[in-house]
Formats: structure tokens, C-alpha cells, sequence
């Protein structure tokens, strides 16, 4: 048998288990695959925050960050000392409504740069 008729097989076998099970594979990725990849972009972008938050307490006297889930996403406020002065990713909500039910004791201090 030569590689041509090797390679023939192979691709047989590939285009039955397509026509196969194409479908289920279609309706798995729809109701499973599409969650677990916005899943994921959503951990990355809560990871990069999280990063540029840590990045700009490091800068500060007394930095710190706390993470907070207003309306379900996570952000992170960056203090100096006990004063918030910004937001990761950006927020239009002032600060007394976004740390009013957070636990600042929780804040994570950051490694001075």
C-alpha cells in the first residue's frame, strides 16, 4: 500500500465520522463551547484589571487594590492610604456606591516597585 492509498483511507474515515457526527458536534460547540469561551475572555479581561490595578498601587504611597463586583462584574479599586482613586477596569459609578457593601480590610497591599 502506498501513501496514496494510505492518506485515501484516512480521509475516508474523516469525512464518515463528519457526516457522522457533524451535527452533534455543532449543537455540543453551540451550547457548550460558545459559554466556555466567553467564560474565558471574561476571566482574561478580570485578570488584565486586575494586572494594570496592581501596576498603579505599586506607584503609590501605601497602595492597595479591592476587588468588588458591582452589578455582577468584577473591578478593582486602587486606594492610597484609605482614599480610592481609580477603577479597573473603568466604572461610571462614584466610589461610596461601589465600595458601600465591600470589606476593606480585604484590600490587598502591593509590592512596593
Amino acid at each position: 500500500m502506498g501513501k496514496a492509498a494510505t492518506t485515501a483511507k484516512v480521509l475516508g474515515a474523516g469525512a464518515k465520522l463528519a457526516v457522522k457526527y457533524g451535527p452533534q458536534a455543532k449543537i455540543a460547540w453551540d451550547n457548550g463551547g460558545k459559554q466556555a469561551g466567553s467564560a474565558a475572555a471574561k476571566r482574561a479581561r478580570s485578570v488584565t484589571a486586575r494586572r494594570k490595578a496592581m501596576k498603579q498601587a505599586a506607584t503609590l504611597k501605601d497602595g492597595s487594590i479591592l476587588k468588588v463586583a458591582p452589578g455582577g462584574s468584577t473591578a478593582y479599586v486602587v486606594f492610597t492610604g484609605d482614599q480610592p482613586i481609580a477603577t479597573y477596569p473603568s466604572s461610571n459609578l462614584p466610589y461610596e456606591v461601589l465600595l458601600a457593601h465591600a470589606d476593606l480590610s480585604k484590600r490587598v497591599r502591593a509590592p512596593r516597585a
